[in-house]
């Protein structure tokens, strides 16, 4: 999944402005606080993009799940995203 450096930017001050206002966080550098909020939710979205990338690199090795989209496609998909998850301890 790709994600814009914008959308990153609007995620980071979205949870930088609630830990703020919800007193659950001080940040003595604001600047410094939204790079490292900014990294992890880049961080996060990286893993997830590798993750799909090497679900879908097992599903093109079944010869029984060459649609993608189609129902069996789907399903196996899911059943193996979440083994990837597990093996990645998520």
């Amino acid at each position: 999944m790709q994600i814009s450096e914008d959308r990153v930017s609007h995620l980071a001050h979205l949870v930088f402005d609630r830990l703020w206002r919800d007193d659950l966080a001080d940040f003595p550098d604001e600047s410094r606080a939204l790079a490292r909020i900014k990294e992890s939710i880049a961080g996060h979205f990286a893993e997830l993009s590798a993750i799909d990338e090497a679900v879908r690199k097992k599903l093109a090795s079944y010869s029984t799940a060459k649609v993608p989209g189609s129902r069996e496609w789907e399903i196996l998909y899911q059943k193996f995203y979440q083994e990837e998850l597990a093996k990645r301890k998520w």
